[in-house]
């Protein structure tokens, strides 16, 4: 059976309870379970502290606000994404991730934490109506404020 390699990026956030000397260290261990199923890393961002939109809880580790989080873009035959899913799944220390596949270019970008691309979408040409101004009169503000706070 032939080995056929695809590039994919895997997002992960680590526990918050890892100290900022020791967050090298993880992200080594998370990079050794790749590579060690013959994996090349191509890109990553190291991990950096965020605050979650939302609390997530994980059994017998308790619920966090925050998190680090960080991404590797990496290439492998595609047979060995369960196992790299599996040891990501046996790691204490990794609160969640997701493994997608990505296209070259978009294994060669870079994008700052917390940026996103957005594609605009094409407006429809309408014709622009000259605006009018009209001229209020300090006299009917005063009213307006008056019956407002009367109220």
């Amino acid at each position: 059976m032939e080995r056929e390699s695809k590039i994919y990026e895997i997002g992960y956030l680590l526990t918050p309870l890892i100290t900022e000397e020791k967050i090298n260290e993880e992200i080594s261990v998370l990079r050794g379970l790749i590579e060690g199923n013959h994996g090349f890393i191509i890109n990553e961002e190291r991990a950096k502290m965020q605050r979650l939109a939302y609390t997530i809880k994980k059994p017998n580790a308790g619920s966090f606000d925050s998190a680090y989080f960080g991404w590797i873009k990496f290439m492998v035959a595609s047979d060995s994404v369960p196992e790299i899913k599996k040891s990501f799944d046996k790691n204490q220390n990794v609160v969640r991730f997701l493994i997608t596949e990505i296209t070259k270019e978009e294994a060669l970008r870079k994008l700052p934490t917390g940026k996103f691309i957005r594609k605009k979408k094409p407006v429809a040409a309408r014709p622009i109506e000259p605006k009018i101004k009209t001229e209020i009169k300090t006299e009917e503000i005063d009213k307006k404020l008056e019956e407002l706070l009367s109220r």
